[in-house]
């Protein structure tokens, strides 16, 4: 008789050889994604941690909202630690993740609002909740590995909305590049009302001096307001955000825009510290049901400084793909 090997068991007996090679000295040449208290961590062959997924609240973390569902920590390949969790400033944000928080839902005479960011100003957030429904590695070789993720957007436990997620690490020039694709279907039709703010984010740290710039450098534009979609920055290919660590230490993000996204005004609050091109920020954005909405970034960690140049040149291949 012979048993069904399933994904799961399969990617587990890979593990377990892995860590024997280890133990017997061989080198490992694929990344591993192991089990962690609120989620699962993406380890290099070499053993260092690149992202963890959260797909619970961690313990002791005061985060706001009721979703975690995001990635957290993204490290650069120094291991520097760059995305934050529940910042004192703002509780409801966690790392990168992907969140609309003025959403309706309409079917026939049914309708439904939801805020899933966890903000709670324009639609209600009791019982609006995104809940992952898997995790798994797909690929990995040596330099590269990719993870999917299926989340559930849901309204008193009633699933409103689907989400498939992948998730692509490499490395290029000292910096860590993450590539994200992200496809939304819904029995609904679906509107994403006009914000300010909503949609892909990157939580920067923000503990030390930092500043934002995008290709023709720093940016020194005033701040955008939390209610005036108009007073956001424009549409560029990328911004990023540097900061000097009070350890002594700097760090760098950035988001790079794809220009198969919805043209996007970019929400940029200095108090803040985040990177948030926003698909809605212009006009609502809907897609009916029985449709999807797809949307794709790619995000860069480096230590230090980027290189002068890096960002232009990953921009123009990934918006050529």
């Amino acid at each position: 008789m012979h048993s069904k090997v399933t994904r799961r068991t399969f990617l587990a007996f890979a593990g377990a050889a892995a860590v024997a090679r280890r133990v017997a000295g061989q080198p490992n040449t694929r990344h591993l994604l192991e089990a962690a208290p609120a989620g699962q961590i993406l380890r290099a062959p070499d053993g260092r941690t690149i992202l963890g997924y959260l797909t619970r609240k961690p313990d002791g973390v005061p985060l706001a909202g009721n979703s975690a569902c995001c990635i957290h920590p993204l490290n650069t390949p120094g291991g520097e630690r760059v995305t934050d969790l529940a910042p004192e400033d703002h509780r409801d944000h966690r790392g990168i993740f992907f969140a609309w928080h003025n959403m309706d839902f309409k079917r026939g005479d049914e309708v439904l609002r939801g805020d899933f960011w966890g903000w709670g100003r324009f639609a209600p957030t009791a019982d609006r909740a995104i809940v992952n429904r898997g995790l798994d590695l797909v690929s990995t070789n040596r330099t590269e590995a990719e993870i999917s993720v299926r989340n559930e957007w849901t309204i008193a436990a009633k699933p409103v909305m689907n989400e498939v997620t992948t998730i692509r690490t490499s490395e290029r020039s000292g910096a860590r590049i993450v590539d994200l694709g992200y496809r939304f279907t819904s029995d609904y039709d679906v509107t994403v009302n006009r914000m300010a703010f909503t949609g892909f984010c990157f939580r920067c740290r923000k503990d030390g001096e930092y500043s934002f710039a995008d290709p023709g450098g720093e940016v020194t534009l005033p701040n955008s307001r939390a209610t005036e979609p108009e007073s956001n920055w424009p549409s560029r290919a990328w911004y990023s955000h540097t900061v000097a660590l009070t350890s002594g230490k700097t760090v760098s993000a950035a988001v790079i825009d794809h220009p198969g996204n919805p043209p996007s005004a970019w929400h940029g609050a200095r108090s803040v510290s985040f990177l948030n091109p926003c698909i809605s920020a212009l006009k609502p954005v809907t897609f009916a049901a029985g449709t999807a909405m797809v949307l794709r970034y790619r995000a860069v960690v480096a230590d230090g400084r980027f290189t002068p140049g890096l960002l232009d040149e990953l921009a123009a291949a990934w918006r050529a793909l």
